[in-house]
């Protein structure tokens, strides 16, 4: 336990680093400066800094899946939890979960390695299978029939991931909450298409 504890402080320094000066710009080094560690440590989790790249993809992919299990929609009612299940993926809590920054830099080295385009693969993936199934669970209530929920879920995603690149570059805090309740009535709308 104490080495996974390790491993998650040292991905978070890492982040860190990669929020300051980019992928490119962080190194073993700078986390191990920033930690006050021998950077032989850090070899001794990850081996290279490749690995490190893919560990804090699936880092996180673990944060944003902790979100989505941790979601206390306390209910049975189907459309209020589709309802609660649209909140949390606009919510501020899910947009702050990562840094955007971070994110783009992660996004741009899986163009030039593959490893850590498979792991992003496997994080969206993840997320569609995720809201895929509580799109199935509604279906089997009976209360709502949502045609195909694969499909569903991959549109969700899509339209979650443009609302939070776009609402970075182009709303306002002003205008944020407007924005955000439009967005729900696009992922109510693409539900609820009969």
């Amino acid at each position: 336990m104490k080495a996974e504890l390790r491993k998650q402080d040292i991905l978070k320094n890492y982040y860190y680093i990669i929020l300051r000066e980019g992928v490119e710009g962080a190194s073993i080094a700078k986390v191990a400066k920033r930690m006050k560690v021998n950077p032989s440590l850090l070899i001794h989790y990850f081996d290279t800094k490749d690995n490190l790249i893919v560990e804090l993809v699936k880092y996180i992919s673990h944060k944003y899946n902790k979100l989505f299990t941790e979601l206390d929609i306390e209910t049975n009612d189907t459309v209020k939890r589709l309802d609660k299940l649209c909140d949390l993926l606009i919510s501020e809590t899910w947009y702050k979960n990562t840094d955007i920054s971070g994110d783009i830099s992660i996004i741009s080295v899986s163009f030039r390695d593959k490893k850590v385009f498979a792991h992003l693969e496997m994080l969206y993936n993840e997320f569609i299978k995720l809201i895929r199934c509580e799109l199935e669970q509604a279906n089997a209530s009976g209360k709502v029939k949502i045609k195909d929920p694969q499909e569903k879920a991959e549109l969700i995603i899509s339209v979650i991931q443009g609302f939070r690149y776009f609402k970075h570059f182009f709303i306002s805090k002003a205008e944020s909450e407007k924005y955000r309740k439009n967005i729900k009535k696009v992922l109510l709308s693409i539900i609820n298409d009969n």
